[in-house]
């Protein structure tokens, strides 16, 4: 089949958006913020990446609340305050991670509501998890309002330069990350999760 997105995001014989399905697997940036205040916040998004090496930097797009509800609270702390930390989930923090997509009022910290610790970091004020086997610090570089269809809501690409990395030593094995160790866990589409149990090499030809 064909479509075109701009006329409708389901035609028929379609009954959800498949973009995340076609899209996939992507990584699951666990994005903690703070407020001026000092409030944490703790929240998963997969629409999430690494866009460049050197500098270090990631991106992520959160969405606004639907109708006309405004600024989610992570949008509105890296705009209040311009750093945000990315703790990477394995498989183990799967649902400590689902957990935090738990919509509850500003203010209240999903790492309590979750159950987890907020580590402190060593560049940027915004926690991390203090369970993650490896985490980003990060800085703020820009925030990209994205297209939004009529009626829609909004969204934006929040572009940050990572300042700081933790690793838990026991993932570093001949002077690289264990991946199978660290057990990422990635989003697919709808609500399906996968997580790298596996891997192949494939060489660089000439």
């Amino acid at each position: 089949m064909f479509y075109d997105p701009r006329e409708s995001l389901r035609p028929s014989p379609l009954s959800h958006n498949p973009l995340n399905a076609l899209v996939a697997p992507r990584p699951v940036g666990w994005i903690g913020t703070i407020t001026a205040d000092g409030e944490d916040n703790l929240a998963p998004f997969s629409y999430f990446n690494a866009v460049s090496a050197d500098p270090p930097v990631v991106v992520f797009a959160p969405n606004e609340k639907p109708g006309a509800g405004g600024a989610k609270d992570t949008l509105a702390n890296v705009r209040e305050v311009g750093e945000f930390t990315v703790s990477i989930v394995s498989e183990f923090l799967a649902r400590h991670m689902n957990e935090t997509s738990r919509g509850v009022a500003r203010g209240v910290s999903e790492f309590v509501v979750a159950g987890l610790t907020p580590a402190p970091s060593v560049h940027v004020r915004p926690r991390r998890v203090g369970e993650a086997r490896a985490a980003l610090e990060c800085r703020v570089s820009d925030i990209v309002p994205l297209p939004c269809r009529p009626g829609g809501r909004g969204s934006h690409l929040v572009v940050g330069e990572v300042v700081g990395v933790h690793i838990d030593d026991a993932l570093i094995v001949d002077g690289r990350v264990d991946c199978i160790a660290l057990a990422q866990v990635a989003r697919l589409g709808y609500l399906d999760y996968g997580v790298v149990r596996e891997l192949f090499v494939m060489e660089r030809p000439d």
